[in-house]
């Protein structure tokens, strides 16, 4: 699989980047570069007309049964043999993802095929296991999450969403899991 991204490089510039929300034009701007260097993340970014059409950061990251419901728990655990049952699963945690303005809402879907890119790239070229996606997301973009896949942590996480649908004000970011073994 041909990777159309490019690794942020700490040590040169940033191209200019707007996706219309502050937090994460500052992030791709200042922040990147710095979690990158401490080794927390590391950010690819997507050029298309010499512009910047999206970025993503990714991290280590783990599913634990300490911090389920143990309902949602056993049915994650259900979907690996009895042998392979364990106190945790490993996954890749999406810290940030933003398309930018100009590449937003258009018949292309840059969101929709960068996560499916991200979703195959961890499956096939990952250089450790991994069985799960997560991310926690802006309540705003929940429901692209779910249109590619992404599910609630728990019936905790699904209440907070229904509060900012009925309140949108609210701020908090909602733990969302995709499971990966969907698409071996």
């Amino acid at each position: 699989m041909q990777n159309p991204f490019t690794r942020l490089d700490p040590d040169k510039s940033v191209p200019d980047f707007d996706c219309g929300d502050d937090d994460l034009n500052e992030f791709f701007a200042v922040d990147a570069t710095n979690w990158q260097k401490e080794l927390l993340t590391v950010t690819y970014y997507l050029m298309l007309d010499n512009k910047v059409a999206l970025y993503f950061s990714l991290a280590n990251d783990k599913i634990t049964a300490d911090t389920l419901p143990k309902s949602l728990w056993r049915k994650i655990k259900s979907k690996f043999p009895h042998q392979k049952h364990r106190s945790d699963y490993p996954a890749v945690k999406i810290g940030r993802f933003a398309v930018s303005t100009d590449y937003r809402c258009k018949p292309e879907h840059w969101g929709s095929k960068a996560m499916d890119f991200i979703k195959n790239w961890m499956v096939t070229e990952n250089k450790t296991g991994c069985c799960f996606l997560t991310v926690d997301a802006y309540p705003s973009a929940v429901p692209f999450y779910q249109k590619n896949g992404f599910k609630f942590l728990g019936a905790s996480e699904e209440n907070l969403y229904e509060k900012y649908q009925k309140d949108n004000s609210r701020k908090e970011t909602i733990s969302m899991y995709f499971s990966l073994k969907s698409i071996v």
